[in-house]
């Protein structure tokens, strides 16, 4: 037998040893798929999607001079049950990339928006809640579904209007000159970057002239309300009147209990007389019984003579 003919099973057992490694590397790659799944997908991107109320086909518009309605559509938003806050969505301007709360921006220097008042809101801000939050008494905008969708009309005064820093200092903003659209951000100071966006809209001419519905009103100088009567600050609606409203529910109960409380004093005021008076009345009975078991020979004095 030549030396070839002896090294050619060697050679095929270790062939059948890789080949069984292989097998088992495979095997175990396999099980592992098998035990984790398929990656789980991305959170999808939180979207707003803008039609002209009543319109449908108009889409991503708003006339420059005439209020417009807006209906808009949110989806991939985060939801959290019970959360406190929600979203705001605004109509404004933001300066670019890092206009976002959560990366620092701040109003009036990064974003402006149309204000509205905090105490009667008028359309110009929605506040679209958490389910289940302690501050869903505020919202205007509805609530935020599980799965990250909600629907809200907001109302577009024109393409000028008048924003407002912190300070409260005004600012004059030109959609004509500059790019506006639709914003939305944490509500009640909650910084959430899954739910800042911006969604451009673009102005164009509505309604012919004398044709406005009655619902776009010109709004020119008197749309938005005056710079004095708004909130410097992302406005929180309605939240002066609940706090008022939590402020008097205590005195209204004290006043409830008052009748029952003195009725209570009333009655302790009797039991206690009561029994003075009966102290009383048992003291000089055992006084008088008493004197009574005394024996009538008894004398206080000297003795017998």
């Amino acid at each position: 037998m030549t030396a070839a003919a002896t090294s050619r099973p060697a050679a095929f057992a270790r062939l059948r040893s890789r080949l069984a490694a292989a097998l088992t590397v495979a095997a175990i790659a396999g099980g592992a798929l098998a035990v984790t799944g398929p990656a789980s997908p991305a959170h999808a991107a939180a979207a707003v999607s803008v039609s002209v109320e009543g319109s449908p086909e108009l889409t991503n518009v708003a006339d420059p001079t005439y209020l417009t309605q807006l209906r808009l559509s949110g989806s991939g938003f985060q939801s959290i049950q019970s959360g406190f806050g929600g979203i705001y969505v605004m109509f404004g301007w933001v300066s670019g990339d890092g206009w976002q709360p959560s990366q620092g921006g701040s109003t009036g220097a990064n974003y402006r928006y149309v204000p509205d008042d905090e105490t009667n809101p008028t359309g110009y801000i929605a506040f679209v809640t958490f389910p289940g939050s302690s501050t869903a008494y505020a919202a205007n905008g509805g609530e935020l579904a599980a799965d990250g969708s909600w629907s809200t009309v907001l109302s577009v005064p024109g393409s000028t209007f008048t924003a407002l820093d912190r300070e409260g200092n005004p600012s004059e903003v030109n959609c004509l000159e500059m790019q506006c659209g639709i914003i939305t951000m944490g509500a009640h100071g909650v910084k959430n970057a899954n739910n800042e966006t911006f969604t451009p809209i673009d102005f164009r001419d509505l309604y012919s002239e004398g044709e406005a519905p009655a619902a776009a009103e010109a709004v020119e100088e008197t749309a938005a309300p005056e710079p004095s009567e708004t909130a410097a600050a992302v406005p929180q609606p309605a939240q002066t009147t609940y706090i008022v409203e939590e402020a008097a529910a205590p005195v209204a109960v004290a006043d409830d209990e008052e009748d029952p409380l003195l009725q209570v004093l009333l009655w302790a005021a009797l039991g206690v007389g009561v029994l003075a008076v009966g102290s009383i009345v048992f003291l000089v009975w055992a006084v008088l019984s008493s004197r009574r078991r005394r024996p009538a020979g008894a004398t206080t004095g000297g003795g017998a003579s």
